[in-house]
């Protein structure tokens, strides 16, 4: 096997393990406009404060710092998040979350990193987010 590809299966191979737990502060949304759809998914995401990027276990990227929860019904609940509205095109609301596990993608092509959600300290009343 190549080195790259021995770096890339060992670090897939840590990232997925449960790792000590990281407080962020950031913004979630969910997204529900066509584009989104078809790039995530139904799913809920957060983006946290560029000052906490450091924070992640992750390389070195030149994109912003996001991820989706692995563990998306629960992490719903936790953060109220509230049901598809036909009248918006998503929520997004600020939160302090900890989670416990982070993967980050390391292909390439489409795809974002993963985190599963272990609780929120606070959440902020949710913004719809309109449609463009």
């Amino acid at each position: 096997m190549k080195l790259a590809t021995l770096f890339l299966l060992a670090a897939s191979h840590l990232s997925a393990q449960t790792q000590t737990p990281i407080v962020l502060d950031g913004q979630y949304s969910l997204r529900t406009d066509e584009t989104s759809l078809q790039l995530i998914g139904e799913h809920v995401c957060f983006a946290p404060d560029k000052a906490q990027w450091g924070r992640l276990p992750r390389p070195a990227a030149k994109h912003d710092a996001w991820f989706c929860f692995a563990n998306d019904a629960e992490a719903r609940k936790l953060l109220r998040v509230p049901v598809r509205q036909p009248d918006n095109c998503g929520w997004q609301a600020r939160a302090r979350i900890i989670i416990d596990t982070y993967q980050p993608y390391l292909q390439e092509g489409d795809g974002h990193d993963m985190a599963r959600l272990a609780s929120v300290d606070k959440v902020a009343q949710p913004n719809a987010i309109a449609c463009e």
